[in-house]
């Protein structure tokens, strides 16, 4: 196995610190990390930290937070086209609206994630973890088949980057996949085709790397013991699984993921029914049973646990009507949801299709509005959105500030150090003035090195302020394109809107700022009064 890189190193333990019972200090120190990481523009390391940040919001059950961080991961992706990221966002935006019930929802966000990953074929470890979390999404939906050909994906990902953390997710999760397929079919059934997957389950198991101390110390191994537990006794094995499970489900309980738990009660329940002790079966059945009626939904394990359940009441009782108006229920249940199932397979595949129609749109949009150079807005889009957004400020009486911003001395970078310098340059700078902006502004490339950002609910005043803020941090920035040393400043002109402005005369206001910054000895910020005498 090759090490992860250094920059990874921290983070892969971070997630399972997370995962094992230390999520709310792990907060705390990846709040510190987090800083650090926008402070030096590592945007790649940012988005893993807020990964960690969601790991640990899912494993207090914080849900909200959870899902706001996936879509702060989202929302950070896609100024940069940084579709890894944004499929990891969806996928983890999906899983948390999942775990909280809203399933509509919960369904779009998979089918952006799942599209978005069909496009990417490079093994990558962000690749990994972002294919992973869309597996326990769609296993979660009992979306069986389109799981296992997504751990595929995973499998080659994994052995591609010769990696022990995502091996071993692999093997862990191609394991539940199958595990909670055994038992739908099973349910309905399909005797041997469960067997089958019963098998696949151990195997799965088997071929985790061990050796990886992070994840040896983790709870995860002890809830595959107990998952491993299961299949067995499911093929058959009796109560000489009970000691292995007795070692490991106190600690899987004390974890409250009550699906594991649920799962090794009803090993129990099954090995000591093997082994004809049919009281101490429906003892643990009956405990499976409570923690079945707890989750949000009927997912498979519980209904295995009251199918289990009421077939031990017969063999013990016999056919007595109680007994036989549970089994029947059980039925009924089990019959749905089958039906369920087989319907919200449809529905996804249906939604799939929908979501490669829209994204071929999208590509065909933004790329039409996108400035190819530096991944933001072109001057197309600021003529299409500047004329919305003057029509809502008007609407609502709320303010609109239009900022020109454009570099002091681009020209003497090319002529000293070539085009290809400046170009970078530009790059840079775009991301500089990203992370000094909301969500809800608008920026672009209006061409050379001038950009035009829109801020809405800004008054100039205020306005002011963020290009106070961005000017200083670009003359204070260590650029990495330019030699050491070397310092850039900037110039910046605004302009508020007001009643009647429109978008040439906003865009002409900002930029007559611009040009007495300019005058005025450049690196600093002008604002246009308005409007002036001589404004229609």
């Amino acid at each position: 196995m090759r090490p992860r890189p250094s920059a990874l190193a921290d983070v892969t333990g971070l997630l399972i610190r997370a995962q094992s019972g230390e999520a709310r200090l792990v907060l705390e120190e990846v709040d510190v990390l987090l800083a650090e990481a926008q402070d030096q523009h590592a945007h790649d390391r940012a988005q893993w930290l807020r990964f960690v940040r969601f790991a640990s919001f899912h494993d207090l059950r914080l849900l909200d937070d959870a899902s706001d961080v996936a879509g702060e991961m989202i929302r950070l992706a896609e100024p940069f086209d940084d579709r890894i990221w944004e499929a990891f966002g969806h996928a983890l935006r999906g899983m948390a609206l999942l775990l909280r019930g809203k399933f509509e929802p919960a369904y779009d966000e998979l089918a952006r994630s799942v599209v978005l990953l069909e496009e990417l074929d490079t093994p990558g470890y962000a690749i990994g973890h972002a294919i992973n979390a869309a597996v326990l999404a769609l296993v979660r939906l009992d979306l069986y088949e389109l799981a296992t050909a997504w751990l595929e994906r995973l499998y080659q990902v994994a052995h591609a980057l010769s990696d022990a953390m995502l091996q071993t997710l692999y093997a862990y999760n191609s394991g539940w996949a199958h595990l909670n397929w055994a038992s739908e079919l099973d349910l309905i059934g399909e005797i041997d085709q469960a067997k089958e997957h019963y098998r696949l389950t151990l195997e799965a198991f088997r071929t985790a790397p061990s050796g990886h101390n992070a994840i040896d110390g983790s709870y995860w191994p002890r809830e595959v013991i107990v998952q491993a537990c299961l299949a067995r006794a499911m093929l058959g094995e009796g109560t000489t699984l009970i000691p292995e499970l007795r070692a490991h489900i106190g600690a899987v309980a004390s974890t409250e993921r009550h699906e594991a738990t649920l799962v090794g009660y009803l090993a129990m329940a099954r090995a000591y029914a093997n082994d004809g002790q049919t009281d101490q079966a429906l003892e643990h059945a009956e405990m499976a049973c409570a923690i079945g009626d707890s989750l949000p939904r009927l997912q498979v394990m519980a209904g295995r646990a009251y199918w289990e359940y009421a077939s031990l009441l017969r063999q013990r009782d016999g056919s007595t009507p109680t007994g036989e108006a549970f089994a029947q229920l059980t039925w009924r249940l089990v019959r749905d949801r089958w039906d369920e199932r087989r319907a919200r397979v449809q529905s996804f595949e249906d939604r799939l299709g929908a979501e490669r129609v829209r994204d071929e749109q999208r590509r065909r949009a933004a790329a039409y509005l996108t400035d190819p150079l530096t991944g933001l807005g072109n001057r197309r889009l600021i003529e299409i959105r500047l004329p919305e957004l003057l029509v809502e400020s008007a609407a609502t009486g709320r303010p609109l500030a239009v900022m020109f911003v454009d570099l002091d001395g681009l020209k003497k970078v090319n002529d000293e150090l070539s085009h290809l310098v400046g170009d970078d340059l530009i790059k840079e700078l775009a991301q500089e003035i990203r992370s000094v902006l909301s969500g809800d502004d608008v920026i672009a490339r209006f061409g050379g090195d001038e950009f035009v950002i829109v801020l809405p609910d800004r008054t100039s005043g205020q306005a002011y302020h963020v290009a106070e803020k961005l000017r200083r941090k670009v003359e204070n920035r260590t650029w990495r394109c330019l030699p050491e040393g070397r310092v850039v400043r900037m110039s910046a002109g605004l302009a508020q809107s007001w009643s009647g402005a429109t978008r040439t005369q906003m865009l002409a206001a900002a930029d007559e700022a611009l040009l007495r910054a300019k005058r005025l000895g450049k690196n600093r910020v002008e604002i246009r009064a308005h409007p002036l005498p001589d404004d229609p």
